[in-house]
């Protein structure tokens, strides 16, 4: 997603579900290559995590305006693209915090399997897109080629995954409960 979107250097990528596993490494990834990063969150007190963790802004969507901050913290330029996992009305927020012309990825349903966008918005020329990884793993090669390249980021800590709470595979009724908590701190993994 993050090739797609091709947010140059020095500009301002924004996402939802930034404390995430998969949002904490996109700030990884993002710091690493030189892109900024504003993270939606639903939490506040996750802030001063994703903060540690290399997240230039933190924004708290559920208490904070989102459009007003974007625009604050760029200069009034806005986000140059947007990774969207919720969905729902806050898409709506997203594409007002994006500049003219920007592109906006949807690649989850986290609230609702409806995305709202303003029409003003695509007046702007603001493209909203669904984007899914199988679309890029058609071909051997290039399902080789991500997978390395995911490895070699691994591998040197460019990203490292949230692990949370372990469980052995006959505690898999507690392992999937603990997955369903809001809050519990990574990915719950099997063992064996």
């Amino acid at each position: 997603m993050l090739r797609d979107i091709a947010v140059p250097k020095g500009q301002y990528l924004l996402q939802t579900a930034a404390g995430s596993v998969l949002g904490r490494q996109v700030i990884q990834l993002a710091k690493h290559k030189g892109i900024k990063t504003i993270n939606l969150v639903r939490r506040s007190e996750q802030k001063a995590e994703l903060e540690a963790l290399g997240a230039d802004e933190v924004i708290c969507y559920t208490s904070e305006d989102v459009a007003t901050r974007v625009k604050e913290i760029t200069g009034n330029k806005l986000a140059y693209g947007a990774l969207d996992a919720v969905g729902g009305e806050l898409t709506k927020t997203v594409t007002a915090s994006v500049r003219r012309g920007g592109q906006v990825f949807i690649y989850g349903v986290l609230s609702s399997p409806d995305a709202t966008v303003r029409i003003t918005d695509l007046f702007r020329e603001v493209t909203v897109k669904g984007w899914i990884l199988s679309t890029y793993l058609g071909s051997k090669k290039t399902r080789r080629m991500y997978i390395k390249e995911a490895l070699e980021y691994l591998g040197s800590k460019v990203m490292e995954p949230l692990v949370g709470d372990k469980f052995e595979l006959a505690q898999f009724k507690e392992a999937i409960k603990k997955s369903e908590e809001v809050g519990r701190g990574g990915k719950v993994l099997l063992v064996s």
